[in-house]
């Protein structure tokens, strides 16, 4: 049988199962294993238990359960009120007023747990119902919140970025380094959006009412502060090269622990919850690669990999920048029916082996491939960030959309940019070698 029948049985296998209901680890793996054995039978299920052990035997994946306690213990700790009091303070007089916060804090908290969608309703539950008495817009509001959570899965320490790392081998630090510039600039376009509609139109966002001493206003950023120095201290114990990210994400889960007990929020029901939550999310993570693995393993063994990427070659080889827009589309469509972490395990194993017959750095490639996952957490239907943001702040799904959609919008002006100047995702790596 050939490459080509083999790879659209399995590939329209997985996506029955996925209609129907199935879960995409299952899906994943069933795929593979049809795939298998329409190879050659039952004989090539052997190597399995050794793919499957190898999937998951990895010491950079440990840094993702870390990196995720650290976040939930921030948020559950105390620190993140505190937090997002300092950045009002620092924003909140800017074109645009507390929606600049929402943006700030939503990316800096999401960068923290690795998982927007927790970000996302952390500051949700606090920032709507304050918002929505100072008379803000709703649909800004709510575009602040959902788009704003979207940012953690790019700027480090970022979760999607480990696993594209362990995937492809590549640095966790580069990757962090990678993630950095584009990050900011993806931030950057949402506040300049907002500061814009907010000029055009005060009546979205109503300056902030302050009444805070100025003795009040130093106790407050000082309050906020030890976030800012958490994440400086992970992210520079990685650069500098004193800690592997596994090694900085121990250290970060442990003052964040510290700083729970300094702020009063170190009890026990806090603690099993966080615990609770980072075993939940790393689960599904790493059976969603267990299943992952088997579709990879599948066709690498059926040399499916090599025929796709030399027919791939043979057609896109001279204009890579077509191969890019394809696959662009491919990810945004994706992003309408799964999670991002889902998407990343499914399309790894098919398009980088033909990113890097084509030259693509792939450095670049995984910053691109988050920002364009990133779009999936605000698209409809599946967009988990529009329902957590509906639900945390008990508003329709439908304004969440039309608040959410402009984010969407420039995060495609983010992807034209890194393309044509992809020194922007490229130098901070360069320069901390």
């Amino acid at each position: 049988m050939g490459w080509q029948i083999i790879l659209l049985i399995s590939l329209a296998s997985l996506f029955l199962l996925l209609v129907l209901g199935q879960w995409i680890a299952f899906a994943l793996g069933a795929a593979g294993l049809l795939a298998l054995f329409l190879q050659g039978g039952l004989l090539f299920f052997r190597p399995l238990g050794d793919v499957i052990w190898n999937s998951v035997n990895n010491f950079t994946l440990i840094a993702i359960p870390m990196f995720i306690f650290m976040g939930e213990m921030i948020l559950l700790g105390g620190a993140s009120e505190r937090f997002y009091k300092a950045m009002r303070l620092l924003f909140s007089r800017l074109p645009g007023g507390l929606l600049q916060v929402n943006i700030v804090t939503c990316g800096v908290f999401a960068a923290l747990t690795g998982v927007s969608v927790a970000a996302a309703a952390a500051v949700g539950t606090v920032a709507i119902p304050e918002l929505t008495k100072q008379n803000y817009d709703r649909r800004m509001v709510l575009g602040s919140i959902a788009g704003g959570g979207t940012l953690g899965i790019l700027i480090p320490p970022s979760i999607p970025l480990i696993i594209y790392g362990a995937l492809v081998q590549q640095s966790i630090a580069d990757l962090f380094a990678a993630g950095i510039i584009p990050g900011i600039l993806l931030m950057a376009l949402f506040m300049l959006y907002v500061g814009i509609r907010a000029r055009l139109n005060p009546k979205l966002a109503p300056k902030a009412r302050e009444s805070c001493t100025g003795k009040e206003k130093i106790i407050i950023l000082l309050q906020g502060l030890p976030v800012l120095f958490l994440i400086g201290m992970v992210l520079g114990c990685i650069y500098l090269g004193l800690m592997t990210p596994t090694e900085a994400a121990a250290v970060g889960a442990f003052l964040a622990i510290l700083l729970s007990w300094i702020y009063g929020g170190l009890i026990l029901s806090n603690l099993k919850l966080a615990l609770s939550r980072t075993v939940q999310t790393t689960s599904m993570i790493l059976f969603i690669m267990v299943g992952a693995s088997i579709f990879s393993f599948a066709l690498v063994n059926g040399g499916i990999n090599r025929e796709l990427t030399n027919w791939v070659i043979s057609h896109y080889g001279g204009t890579p920048w077509v191969f890019v827009m394809v696959i662009s589309f491919i990810y945004i469509l994706l992003g309408f029916f799964f999670d991002p972490i889902s998407i990343m395990l499914l399309t790894i194993p098919i398009f980088y082996p033909i990113t890097q017959k084509l030259g693509l750095d792939p450095i670049w490639f995984g910053v691109m491939l988050v920002v364009l996952i990133e779009m999936g957490l605000i698209t409809p239907p599946v967009g988990f960030n529009l329902f957590v943001v509906a639900v945390a702040g008990k508003q329709r799904i439908e304004e969440v959309i039309q608040g959410s959609y402009p984010y969407v919008v420039l995060m495609l002006v983010l992807l034209v940019i890194l393309y044509f100047f992809p020194s922007l995702a490229l130098w901070l790596p360069h320069v901390l070698k």
